[in-house]
């Protein structure tokens, strides 16, 4: 069954590591395509319609038919989603230079509550778990390939000025409330190989896209997560089953 990888603009990544690993390691063909930015995850972009979800979003839309041949998700494909944990989009609000969640017991900052931070997480992911939801409904049984670990930001590259304890604490206690919301509805997570993060837990610049790009692994490391990618696709074929994992 040929697999199918969707999703935002850390989709690129998977797509130049899955080329490489098709050419020199022998992967069997996939098709792994970007649909659009991350920017296009704030908005509603997907719906229901005579039984199969669509994409709304214009230029999703466009490039689900250009690059996979479908207007639709449907059940008999395998898909891999490339969405979540994009968590720059919430710890680069500016609200955090004065803030921190409560658990950090951070001096001097205007504590969030844990159940506002779940809030706001919810509020970040809502048209991400909308769709996921309405993929699960419609008889798909996708997985979720998550994005990097966070880039320790340069303030004067990418003007983040947030600490990085605040960053590391947002993005970890994110992850967790994603990967619990998908662990409740059976969609598994593949998450970044350990080996790509620092000490910290940031993305290591060997993998990171470098420059003023915020948030982007590179080729390297998209190598190593289409690796980790075909090792949990073959671990569920070999097992027969469709249960999630925190891989």
């Amino acid at each position: 069954m040929t697999l199918y990888i969707c999703g935002n603009s850390h989709t690129r990544a998977l797509r130049a590591g899955a080329m490489y690993l098709e050419e020199h390691e022998g992967a069997e063909p996939m098709v792994v395509f970007p649909l659009g930015t991350a920017d296009h995850e704030a908005a509603p972009f997907s719906e229901i319609v005579d039984g199969q979800v669509v994409l709304t979003n214009d230029r999703f839309h466009k490039k689900l038919k250009q690059f996979f041949g479908f207007s639709s998700f449907e059940p008999q494909h395998r898909w891999g989603i490339c969405l979540g944990n994009h968590n720059s989009r919430i710890f680069r609000h500016e609200g955090w230079l004065s803030a921190a969640p409560t658990w950090m017991n951070a001096k001097g900052k205007t504590p969030v509550s844990e159940a506002l931070f779940q809030r706001i997480v919810e509020d970040d992911q809502i048209y991400i778990r909308r769709f996921l939801t309405q993929l699960i409904s419609t008889g798909v049984r996708p997985f979720v390939i998550s994005a990097p670990w966070p880039v320790r930001p340069d303030p004067e590259l990418t003007g983040i000025k947030l600490s990085h304890d605040v960053i590391k604490a947002i993005d970890t206690r994110a992850r967790v409330l994603f990967s619990e919301w998908l662990a409740e509805r059976d969609i598994a997570i593949v998450t970044p190989p350990v080996d790509t993060a620092d000490e910290d837990g940031f993305l290591k610049p060997d993998f990171a896209k470098g420059g003023d790009d915020p948030c982007h692994g590179n080729n390297k490391y998209g190598r190593a997560m289409m690796r980790k990618v075909l090792a949990h696709e073959a671990k569920m074929a070999q097992s027969g089953e469709n249960v999630t994992r925190l891989a």
